[in-house]
């Protein structure tokens, strides 16, 4: 499984030999962050106030990113030396009313290795011959590789949040877009790949936040969200503003294992959280659990078929772009909000495990009703 570290961080995880820094202090911060002193704010007003209160405490401004169809500018700053970011987070907040400040959390891919069969999409009744998106549909993820024929020939296109020159990041985005555009699967409307991996296989919160700005001003209306992380003040903010604007954000409900707390943005109560099963249903044995589990889709050992290339992978990203794009190829649902989405599900899925919906596979297996 391959997983993403964010500023943009869904889901935490170390990067590199040392690993990234992990918050500390009152309250606590469990999960992986980009810089134990880096505070990110979000602000709805003109960020100068922000800005005036924050360096009269010793805040150092460190960027600006307008997020204009998001209605917000994200500032970040460097936190005065022996203040810690919960520290940080109760003293900007008490300062400027309005303002949401909060750490620069990792996010990681979530998808691993090895196949055998190509028994996804039948097991969903996806037919052969692929599907007309509906809608306009993005992926956040690590960005396709330069050489890729959907880049080349405009089927795919794509901008860069983070450095994007990770190859197993790149590695990760290519398999994601080849189960969303490749032979079979979506057509007639260009893929939009936010390429947001900074460094190792994760992204930052500022990332992540840009990225979802920019599908937002392409008006891009289904999101595949393959990474997962831990809550974020920030990102929820962002994600349900998004939202409340029209957009479906599908995403991984993570590989950290079952007894693992619940994992973000999946576990966000407007995010759809898919999560993976095998061949004979049952459900990948690192794949979260929780209420937040909405639907399971094939994604244990899942052949991809990207050109020339065959490649094999599991994990809860190898699922969700099977649910991202039964959503795009519906007509009568790619246009409704996220609970008549679920509520399809939970009317069309097929019950695994204990009777109606449950902690592991959510509605059941997704089914696809058609073109």
């Amino acid at each position: 499984m391959i997983r993403l570290t964010v500023f943009l961080c869904l889901f935490v995880a170390a990067c590199g030999p040392v690993g990234p820094p992990r918050g500390a202090g009152p309250g606590g911060l469990p999960f992986a962050v980009t810089d134990e002193r880096q505070l990110v704010v979000l602000t709805a007003e003109a960020p100068e106030v922000l800005i005036t209160e924050a360096e009269a405490r010793g805040y150092v401004l460190l960027a600006q990113h307008p997020l204009p169809r998001l209605d917000d500018t994200m500032v970040v700053f460097r936190i005065p030396i022996d203040t810690t970011i919960p520290e940080a987070i109760d003293e900007i907040e008490a300062a400027v009313p309005g303002v949401t400040a909060g750490a620069n959390h990792l996010y990681r891919l979530q998808s691993q290795g090895q196949a055998r069969l190509d028994y996804a999409a039948s097991m969903i009744g996806w037919p052969d011959g692929g599907c007309v998106s509906r809608a306009r549909v993005g992926m956040i993820d690590g960005g396709v590789a330069p050489g890729h024929p959907g880049l080349t020939s405009g089927q795919i296109v794509q901008d860069v949040f983070g450095d994007g020159s990770n190859a197993a990041a790149m590695d990760h985005g290519s398999r994601i877009a080849a189960l969303l555009i490749g032979p079979g699967r979506l057509r007639g409307a260009p893929l939009y790949s936010a390429n947001v991996v900074a460094e190792g296989d994760a992204a930052g919160v500022v990332p992540i936040l840009r990225a979802l700005d920019w599908l937002a001003a392409n008006e891009v209306r289904v999101v595949n969200i393959s990474m997962a992380g831990p809550r974020n003040k920030l990102m929820n903010r962002a994600l349900s503003r998004a939202v409340a604007d029209g957009m479906v954000l599908v995403a991984a409900v993570g590989n950290d294992g079952p007894s693992a707390p619940p994992q973000f943005p999946a576990a966000f109560p407007f995010v759809l959280g898919v999560t993976a099963v095998g061949s004979d249903g049952a459900v990948f044995r690192n794949a979260g659990r929780g209420p937040h589990v909405d639907v399971a889709a094939p994604g244990v050992d899942v052949i991809v078929r990207d050109g020339a290339r065959l490649r094999i992978a599991s994990g809860t990203s190898m699922a969700v772009p099977f649910v991202t794009a039964s959503i795009a190829a519906d007509a009568n649902l790619v246009r409704r909000p996220v609970e008549a989405i679920r509520r399809h599900f939970t009317a069309t899925s097929t019950d695994l495990g204990p009777a109606g919906r449950d902690t592991v596979f959510g509605a059941g297996l997704l089914q696809f009703a058609g073109c």
